[in-house]
């Protein structure tokens, strides 16, 4: 009974982690929409959260995490928007799994991943418009997603070890949850 209550209480840990990882992508998605930067180029900080996902999650909560922050940029920006974002985060969630698996380096994870998000969005923006006029865009889209790539894997080293020590007292607090429940 205990094996039960336990795999019930990590399913509900599982949920609420990936609840707030959700509300941290959303959250950093809203505030760099706060930014003024030209030519709707965005620094994409709601790709630390993606890649965080990737790297330390289940591929299949990593893919959920994606989909659902598209999700709620169709909720909050329109259906558009939650297009745009799911051709860019599907293409780049995609690009980065197949990276990690061939044992490639953060940064050339995160910078193909800001650069495929980008290829994604113009895809689906030049699918939508029924034109391929937007591709004189694609050099100015390569170079902002390879930079932000760049940007991301910086502040995800920076963060990671952070990370790592809020991992290790939940650890803690797990490990002595069952110490008492024994």
């Amino acid at each position: 009974m205990k094996h039960n209550g336990t795999m019930h209480s990590q399913a509900i840990y599982r949920l609420a982690r990936n609840g707030i990882l959700l509300a941290l992508a959303a959250a950093f998605s809203f505030l760099e929409s706060l930014l003024p930067f030209p030519g709707g180029i965005r620094i994409g900080l709601s790709g630390l959260i993606t890649m965080y996902a990737l790297l330390h999650l289940r591929f299949s909560e990593a893919l959920g995490i994606t989909v659902l922050k598209s999700a709620l940029a169709a909720l909050t920006r329109g259906m558009t928007a939650g297009l745009l974002s799911f051709s860019g985060s599907m293409l780049s969630l995609l690009g980065m799994l197949l990276l990690w698996r061939l044992g490639s380096s953060l940064l050339l994870m995160s910078s193909l991943g800001g650069w495929l998000h980008n290829l994604g969005q113009l895809l689906c923006a030049s699918i939508l418009l029924q034109s391929d006029a937007l591709f004189w865009y694609f050099p100015v889209l390569t170079a902002a997603g390879i930079c932000s790539g760049v940007l991301t894997a910086c502040l995800f080293h920076t963060l990671l070890p952070k990370l790592r020590l809020a991992a290790h007292f939940q650890q803690r607090a797990s490990s002595t949850e069952r110490r008492i429940n024994s």
